[in-house]
């Protein structure tokens, strides 16, 4: 008979690996879905949480990040369904400074950074969460195709449009983004 410690051992540290190596790419999964700091560091740790309960069913196989990716949407979007989210508000978004930069650039950068970001903030879910993963992430069409449970045309058409959608939400501003393109 196999004793149990060293399998719950294992999976403790397996976990504790993930956290650290995935803990951002989480939070930034569910922070695009609900759009508040508080929450989506809430639904990170239900994530990680989960994980631990459901690790028995990781195919030692697969990629635990997109295993943890799949987890998260599914955790956020649980999360957007339940009667919490609809008494909550938008926060404002959040983007690495870099220290190269001057002070002014930084404003500048973050300025344009916050205005992108809400405008993508602001698209349907259906073409946020592929702009997200393609350009915020650099995740494939098809990785994104297998994440999403799509095909890899209906993720094409879905960031093709998303882009069209942005790009008018953008037109007009004193930044010009029409520049955005889907490559």
């Amino acid at each position: 008979m196999i004793p149990f410690e060293p399998l719950a051992k294992r999976r403790e540290q397996v976990i504790k690996e993930w956290v650290a190596a995935y803990h951002a790419l989480v939070f930034r999964t569910a922070y695009y879905y609900v759009k508040n700091r508080a929450i989506a560091e809430d639904l990170t740790q239900e994530v990680f949480v989960k994980a631990f309960q459901k690790f028995d069913s990781f195919r030692e196989d697969a990629n635990p990040k997109t295993w943890l990716y799949r987890i998260a949407i599914n955790t956020a979007k649980d999360y957007l369904r339940s009667w919490n989210h609809r008494h909550l508000f938008f926060t404002s978004v959040f983007f690495e400074r870099s220290s190269s930069q001057s002070i002014e650039e930084q404003v500048m950068q973050q300025f344009q950074n916050d205005e992108l970001v809400q405008n993508v903030m602001g698209l349907p879910t259906k073409y946020r969460e592929v702009i997200v993963l393609y350009y915020f992430e650099e995740m494939r069409t098809p990785d994104i195709a297998e994440l999403l449970g799509l095909k890899d045309s209906t993720v094409r058409v879905r960031l093709s449009r998303g882009l069209e959608k942005l790009r008018q939400l953008l037109k007009g501003g004193d930044q010009d983004w029409t520049s955005l393109t889907d490559s």
